[in-house]
């Protein structure tokens, strides 16, 4: 899996989700197994204070025999008025094996923008 990813670009208050599939770099590309496996994926400030976060059973739900990781961020978790520490903010995904190794899979910008809608 490539940790080269997009920005992330939603409207505060509102529901955003993706889905990876983490496999080896072979030709068959096998899925890793993520059976025990726990998984966070937060959202900071740049000089590292969180925003927001989403770990196993809260927000991220994991397929361990298919290497399928899945992020749910609520609305709740964005709503309100957009503060300047949104500026700049930076997301990461990290997945803790029962091992003790960690592998961070996706890094890279998260942009919060105002909704027209204030509900």
């Amino acid at each position: 899996m490539s940790t080269q990813a997009p920005t992330i670009s939603m409207v505060a208050g509102t529901t955003y989700r993706f889905s990876a599939a983490w496999a080896n770099e072979e030709p068959a590309a096998t899925p890793i197994d993520l059976t025990g496996c726990e998984a966070v994926f937060v959202v900071a400030t740049t000089q590292g204070a969180p925003l927001l976060s989403c770990e196993t059973g809260n927000g991220i739900e994991l397929v361990p025999s298919e290497g399928g990781i899945s992020v749910h961020i609520r609305p709740e978790q964005t709503a309100g008025a957009i503060s300047p520490e949104w500026s700049g903010a930076r997301y990461e995904l990290r997945v803790t094996f029962p091992s003790g190794d960690v592998y961070s899979l996706l890094r890279g910008h998260f942009q919060l923008t105002p909704g027209v809608l204030h509900e």
